[in-house]
């Protein structure tokens, strides 16, 4: 499989849902985060596309390259879900500045701290990964 190739698929995909969320950010409970959503999808579909472009020089171990793949992806549109469900249901827990004056069921609330949270871990481990898998050094084949 051609992992550059699909992140960059990936990366297209998130950035066409958040033109596609521009459309809508009035019309959610909350367009404060719908704008955030939009904004979000936009940057994790850049951030794929600017990792297909340097996915050939990031070195890791084949087990660690794919799952830094798919931190990276399903980071991204977990992040980019939960960011459109806040706007959405209204939520205010995980976002209190951009959610002031707004409040969402309890499971709403979960469901979008939940999102947020284990999608931001997502790409920052993926992002810490590939650091790594640049830094330059290349396993000797001796």
């Amino acid at each position: 499989m051609d992992h550059g190739r699909r992140l960059a698929f990936h990366g297209m995909v998130l950035f066409l849902l958040g033109l596609l969320m521009g459309l809508v950010v009035q019309s959610v409970t909350n367009p404060r985060i719908g704008l955030s959503a939009h904004t979000g999808a936009l940057l994790n579909g850049a951030f794929l596309i600017a990792l297909a472009a340097i996915w050939r020089w990031v070195t890791l171990a084949p087990g660690v390259m794919l799952a830094t793949y798919w931190l990276a992806v399903a980071g991204s549109y977990v992040s980019c879900v939960a960011l459109f469900f806040a706007g959405v249901f209204g939520t205010s827990a995980a976002t209190p500045l951009h959610g002031a004056g707004h409040a969402g069921t309890a499971l709403q609330e979960s469901i979008v701290t939940a999102g947020l949270s284990l999608g931001g871990l997502a790409v920052l481990v993926a992002s810490a990964l590939i650091v790594f898998g640049l830094r330059g050094h290349v396993a000797s084949a001796s």
